[in-house]
């Protein structure tokens, strides 16, 4: 599951119950499992996984708001937001 999230960041928005049913396990297994394997929660190695293609995606010149909408996040100041709690800056002053 961490190998998919890494190659398709796109899939990282399904939530940790259908990921969950996918590999054939309770909600509560894929959590412990996951942890475990990775050293993180599901929900912490996904924000991961989107930082990453946020990262990639910004770097190539894409619009803030057209990332935060490919990225599922509800608006452009969402994303802001998330992405500052992170890297201790907006990401406009990231890419300064």
């Amino acid at each position: 599951i961490a190998e998919l999230l890494l190659r398709d960041g796109a899939v990282s928005r399904e939530g940790l119950d259908a990921w969950a049913a996918y590999g054939g396990l309770s909600r509560r297994s894929l959590t412990r499992m996951f942890r475990a394997q990775t050293g993180a929660s599901f929900n912490e190695w996904r924000q991961r996984v989107l930082l990453m293609e946020a990262l990639t995606l910004l770097s190539h010149g894409a619009q803030i708001a057209g990332v935060a909408q490919q990225l599922g996040y509800a608006s452009p100041g969402a994303f802001a937001t998330m992405f500052k709690r992170q890297f201790g800056q907006t990401p406009s002053g990231f890419f300064r």
